[in-house]
């Protein structure tokens, strides 16, 4: 299928985020014609999934934008709250809150307080 092709032209060095002469990368494409195959290869790869959620709402296809939707969501939350930073590491009292590290949590923490369900509200 289209996948196997997609996959070989990653490992050949294409470009995941490369524009056609419309803007559209591979992912907005997939979205709009609903491969979710092809769209698991480029979302596994790292493409940005962000501007394809909406071509897959708009084009009817439900179960793409889902899973466009769900990898938004995780990669934002492995983001620190602070720097923007791929993280790991987490609040230690709430576990959802992401902090790449002791400064960033000494410098969030003021804010991220006031939601962290760890933490006893008076």
């Amino acid at each position: 299928g289209h996948e196997a092709v997609v996959q070989m032209l990653l490992v050949a060095g294409a470009e995941k985020e490369a524009r056609d002469h419309l803007q559209h990368t591979p992912l907005n494409m997939a979205a709009l014609a609903g491969h979710e195959a092809v769209i698991e290869v480029l979302l596994a790869a790292g493409a940005a999934a962000k501007d394809a959620l909406a071509l897959a709402d708009c084009n009817g296809h439900h179960k793409v934008a889902a899973m466009l939707k769900k990898a938004i969501h995780g990669r934002q939350a492995n983001k620190c709250l602070v720097c923007k930073t791929d993280t790991t590491l987490r609040c230690q009292r709430c576990k959802k809150a992401a902090f790449c590290s002791r400064g960033c949590l000494k410098a969030g923490w003021r804010s991220h307080k006031k939601t962290c369900c760890g933490t006893s509200q008076k």
